[in-house]
């Protein structure tokens, strides 16, 4: 057992169990829940890939298909039992993983080995195969006729030639139809290995007492097959396309989303968390409640509550998207191209870079206060293989200059722009 220190009185423990599985447990003494959770490194992205030398490709949303029909295995309904102990279950399929995770006060002892069982061997049905086709049809039939979600699928469309990124992470419905009972447990047998998982613990626990109790499962201790390198084959085009405007009639107002691309070799020099922490400084230093670009759009009546900057940050592609609904389109998009621009331009902020630093690293400390936020960094940090034991002191080491290469990503090349707009009788 690896014991490493992530503050001055929080400590973390690693273990390699002997099928593989990476295991991090966080005691934290005195909070009343617990928080568990399995991290499969198998998401949406994961469509076409190299196995054994083999090239292979899937159906896209078969990660997402996959992660609700685990739910009902082997006719258990894990929902429901989970209930029956007083504890809440839930999981969700992100482009990179898929994660379960349940939260529950007492009885972790069973609810632990019950969860871990659910992973062993799948065993669905084909009327349960055909009833959460139905159900996740349905979905995303839903979410098509959305202004909201169009708009923003258009914008990824633009920036990646590769389908797997621009795509929904539920796929299509016409990717739904295609998958069946026995590419489910295929595809389950191929990425499900305990050597291709993560296991995140929070809470008040006993270490040794956990890992003993990890050694005698059955997930842990049956015969599971050889895992086999899987290599996801990706495709990053360059885009030539850049803008793309539509006009919408009979709608009440015009929407405006511009992403900045982040190019593949920042994702090879820099890991996520670094890219995180640069992108989030960069724009709040830009468009933060004190900077003055933020005084400036709400002088010109161009700020209102639809403002929004955001990241969007997976393990091998990313890119930061600011969005807007406005009724003076023409003014407002002038203005926010020229801001987006003289980021790479201008020097930033050193002042706001300051203030912002000391709440990076406030923002550190303090998640140790909630169990769910630091769950979340644990297995963020498994995920990318981020040295946490060392992670406070890069922060207090991080200064302006190292936001440079960040800041270049805000030039033409790297900023696509969609405008929905009201079509004027």
């Amino acid at each position: 057992m690896k014991k490493i220190q992530a503050l001055h009185d929080e400590y973390i423990y690693f273990e390699t169990l002997e099928n593989g599985l990476q295991v991090a447990i966080h005691p934290k003494p005195n909070y009343k829940k617990i928080h568990v959770s399995l991290d499969v490194n198998f998401g949406g992205i994961d469509t076409e890939y190299k196995l054994n030398g083999t090239t292979k490709k899937i159906p896209a949303g078969i990660a997402h298909f996959l992660e609700h029909m685990l739910f009902s295995n082997s006719g258990n309904n894990l929902a429901e039992e989970f209930s029956l102990h007083g504890a809440e279950i839930n999981a969700y399929t992100s482009k990179s993983i898929t994660s379960y995770k349940f939260e529950c006060l007492d009885h972790l002892d069973y609810l632990l080995e019950y969860f871990l069982n659910n992973f062993v061997k799948p065993d669905f049905s084909d009327q349960s195969v055909k009833k959460e086709r139905e159900i996740i049809t349905h979905e995303l039939n839903m979410s098509v006729d959305s202004f909201h979600h169009q708009i923003h699928h258009k914008l990824k469309k633009m920036m990646y030639s590769d389908e797997s990124i621009y795509e929904d992470v539920g796929g299509k419905t016409s990717d739904i139809k295609h998958i069946t009972k026995e590419l489910l447990i295929d595809v389950f047998n191929t990425f499900y290995h305990p050597k291709n998982s993560k296991l995140i613990i929070t809470g008040d626990v006993d270490p040794k007492h956990i890992f003993d109790i990890l050694n005698k499962n059955q997930y842990i201790n049956c015969q599971w097959n050889h895992f086999l390198p899987i290599t996801r084959i990706s495709s990053d085009d360059k885009r030539t396309i850049h803008q793309h405007t539509k006009y919408i009639p009979n709608y009440h107002t015009n929407m405006i989303s511009i992403g900045i691309k982040i190019p593949q070799t920042i994702f090879e020099t820099y890991d996520r968390e670094f890219i995180h922490i640069s992108v989030g400084a960069i724009l709040n230093n830009a468009f933060g409640l004190a900077s003055k670009n933020f005084d400036i759009l709400k002088k010109e009546n161009l700020m209102n509550a639809s403002f929004s900057t955001n990241s969007i940050i997976e393990k091998d592609y990313g890119f930061i998207n600011v969005y807007m609904q406005t009724d003076k389109a023409d003014k407002y998009f002038k203005m926010i191209m020229k801001m987006l621009t003289d980021i790479s331009k201008l020097p930033l902020d050193e002042e706001l870079f300051i203030l912002d630093h000391k709440t990076i690293i406030g923002n550190y400390i303090t998640l140790f206060d909630y169990l769910s936020r630091v769950h979340e960094f644990v297995s963020n940090c498994m995920l990318e293989q981020i040295d946490i034991e060392h992670y406070l002191e890069k922060i207090l080491q991080f200064e302006i200059q190292d936001l440079e290469p960040i800041k270049q990503l805000f030039n033409p090349e790297n900023i696509f722009i969609v405008r929905y707009l009201k079509k004027l009788k």
